[in-house]
Protein backbone atom coordinates (compact mmCIF):
# COMPACT_ATOMS: atom_id res chain seq x y z
CA UNK A 1 0.00 0.00 0.00
CA UNK A 2 2.71 2.16 0.63
CA UNK A 3 4.07 1.52 -2.59
CA UNK A 4 1.29 2.53 -4.33
CA UNK A 5 0.84 5.99 -2.25
CA UNK A 6 4.28 6.19 -3.17
CA UNK A 7 3.37 5.80 -6.66
CA UNK A 8 -0.05 8.36 -6.73
CA UNK A 9 2.36 11.10 -4.85
CA UNK A 10 5.41 10.71 -7.71
CA UNK A 11 2.41 10.98 -10.29
CA UNK A 12 1.15 14.14 -8.63
CA UNK A 13 4.21 15.45 -8.21
CA UNK A 14 5.19 14.86 -12.19
CA UNK A 15 2.17 16.51 -12.95
CA UNK A 16 3.01 19.49 -10.63
CA UNK A 17 6.57 19.96 -11.88
CA UNK A 18 5.36 19.68 -15.68
CA UNK A 19 2.27 22.45 -15.34
CA UNK A 20 5.26 24.44 -13.05
CA UNK A 21 8.06 23.87 -15.88
CA UNK A 22 5.38 24.82 -18.48
CA UNK A 23 4.12 28.04 -16.19
CA UNK A 24 7.90 29.24 -15.76
CA UNK A 25 8.46 28.90 -19.97
CA UNK A 26 5.41 30.90 -20.57
CA UNK A 27 6.45 33.62 -17.98
CA UNK A 28 10.17 33.37 -20.04
CA UNK A 29 8.18 34.12 -23.08
CA UNK A 30 5.90 36.54 -22.33
CA UNK A 31 9.05 38.67 -20.61
CA UNK A 32 10.94 38.42 -24.22
CA UNK A 33 8.12 38.77 -26.05
CA UNK A 34 7.87 42.25 -23.78
CA UNK A 35 11.68 43.24 -24.09
CA UNK A 36 11.47 42.69 -28.10
CA UNK A 37 7.97 44.93 -28.04
CA UNK A 38 9.72 47.68 -25.84
CA UNK A 39 12.62 47.59 -28.15
CA UNK A 40 10.59 47.96 -31.10
CA UNK A 41 8.84 50.98 -29.75
CA UNK A 42 11.46 53.10 -28.91
CA UNK A 43 13.27 52.23 -31.92
CA UNK A 44 10.32 53.00 -34.07
CA UNK A 45 10.05 56.79 -31.80
CA UNK A 46 14.10 57.32 -32.64
CA UNK A 47 13.25 56.74 -35.76
CA UNK A 48 9.96 58.95 -36.15
CA UNK A 49 10.71 61.75 -33.42
CA UNK A 50 12.85 64.77 -34.50
CA UNK A 51 16.08 65.35 -32.54
CA UNK A 52 15.78 68.78 -32.35
CA UNK A 53 12.90 71.36 -33.67
CA UNK A 54 15.38 72.17 -36.92
CA UNK A 55 16.77 68.74 -37.37
CA UNK A 56 14.38 66.38 -39.77
CA UNK A 57 13.76 62.75 -38.32
CA UNK A 58 16.04 59.54 -39.39
CA UNK A 59 13.09 58.30 -41.22
CA UNK A 60 12.49 61.67 -43.13
CA UNK A 61 16.57 61.84 -44.17
CA UNK A 62 15.77 58.30 -45.11
CA UNK A 63 13.14 59.34 -47.28
CA UNK A 64 15.31 61.76 -48.66
CA UNK A 65 18.23 59.84 -49.31
CA UNK A 66 15.94 57.50 -51.41
CA UNK A 67 14.24 59.98 -53.10
CA UNK A 68 17.51 61.76 -54.31
CA UNK A 69 18.80 58.18 -55.55
CA UNK A 70 15.54 57.30 -57.41
CA UNK A 71 14.96 60.67 -58.83
CA UNK A 72 18.71 60.84 -60.15
CA UNK A 73 18.12 57.63 -61.86
CA UNK A 74 14.79 58.65 -63.58
CA UNK A 75 16.13 61.92 -64.37
CA UNK A 76 19.09 59.92 -66.11
CA UNK A 77 17.06 57.27 -68.47
CA UNK A 78 14.80 60.18 -69.18
CA UNK A 79 17.53 61.92 -70.52
CA UNK A 80 19.17 58.86 -72.43
CA UNK A 81 15.47 58.23 -73.76
CA UNK A 82 15.52 61.76 -75.29
CA UNK A 83 18.99 61.44 -76.34
CA UNK A 84 18.27 58.58 -78.40
CA UNK A 85 15.09 60.06 -79.55
CA UNK A 86 17.29 63.36 -80.91
CA UNK A 87 19.79 60.53 -82.37
CA UNK A 88 16.81 58.60 -84.15
CA UNK A 89 15.14 62.23 -85.19
CA UNK A 90 18.76 63.31 -86.80
CA UNK A 91 19.45 60.21 -88.59
CA UNK A 92 16.24 60.21 -90.14
CA UNK A 93 16.29 63.82 -90.87
CA UNK A 94 19.93 63.42 -92.54
CA UNK A 95 18.40 60.78 -94.58
CA UNK A 96 15.30 62.96 -95.99
CA UNK A 97 18.06 65.39 -96.84
CA UNK A 98 20.10 63.10 -98.55
CA UNK A 99 17.00 61.58 -100.42
CA UNK A 100 16.07 65.84 -101.35
CA UNK A 101 19.58 66.46 -102.52
CA UNK A 102 19.87 63.61 -104.66
CA UNK A 103 16.25 64.68 -106.11
CA UNK A 104 17.67 68.33 -107.02
CA UNK A 105 21.21 66.99 -108.59
CA UNK A 106 20.69 63.18 -109.08
CA UNK A 107 25.08 63.18 -109.43
CA UNK A 108 25.74 65.06 -106.53
CA UNK A 109 23.51 62.46 -104.50
CA UNK A 110 24.83 59.47 -106.36
CA UNK A 111 28.63 60.79 -105.00
CA UNK A 112 27.40 61.08 -101.48
CA UNK A 113 26.47 57.55 -101.11
CA UNK A 114 22.86 56.92 -99.54
CA UNK A 115 22.23 53.90 -98.36
CA UNK A 116 24.07 51.38 -100.46
CA UNK A 117 27.78 53.10 -100.18
CA UNK A 118 30.10 55.04 -101.97
CA UNK A 119 30.75 51.83 -104.12
CA UNK A 120 26.97 51.77 -105.30
CA UNK A 121 26.96 54.96 -105.87
CA UNK A 122 30.03 55.56 -108.26
CA UNK A 123 28.46 52.66 -110.16
CA UNK A 124 25.49 53.87 -110.65
CA UNK A 125 27.14 57.07 -112.01
CA UNK A 126 28.86 54.96 -114.55
CA UNK A 127 25.53 53.40 -115.45
CA UNK A 128 24.04 57.01 -115.82
CA UNK A 129 27.57 58.46 -117.49
CA UNK A 130 27.80 55.18 -119.79
CA UNK A 131 24.44 56.33 -122.61
CA UNK A 132 25.12 59.85 -122.09
CA UNK A 133 29.50 59.35 -123.35
CA UNK A 134 28.36 56.11 -125.39
CA UNK A 135 25.58 58.42 -127.86
CA UNK A 136 28.56 61.45 -128.53
CA UNK A 137 30.43 58.80 -130.44
CA UNK A 138 27.38 57.06 -131.82
CA UNK A 139 26.90 53.24 -131.17
CA UNK A 140 28.24 52.00 -127.45
CA UNK A 141 29.06 48.93 -125.21
CA UNK A 142 31.19 46.03 -127.15
CA UNK A 143 27.34 43.99 -127.27
CA UNK A 144 26.08 46.33 -130.08
CA UNK A 145 23.13 48.12 -128.22
CA UNK A 146 22.07 51.77 -128.61
CA UNK A 147 23.18 53.01 -125.35
CA UNK A 148 21.74 50.35 -123.26
CA UNK A 149 24.06 49.35 -120.10
CA UNK A 150 25.70 45.79 -120.48
CA UNK A 151 23.93 42.60 -118.47
CA UNK A 152 27.39 42.68 -116.45
CA UNK A 153 26.34 46.21 -114.72
CA UNK A 154 22.30 45.46 -114.42
CA UNK A 155 23.29 42.29 -112.17
CA UNK A 156 25.70 44.35 -109.70
CA UNK A 157 22.87 45.88 -109.34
Amino acid sequence: MELIIAAVLLGICEIIGFVGFGWLLRLWFNAKQAEIEKRLADTMQEWLEQPAPDKPSKLAELADAAGTVIGSAAARSLMATMSQQQSALAHVANGAADTLQGQQNPILGLLQGGKRGKGAAVLRLAQMLGPMLGGLGGKSGSNGGEGKPSSRMNMEL
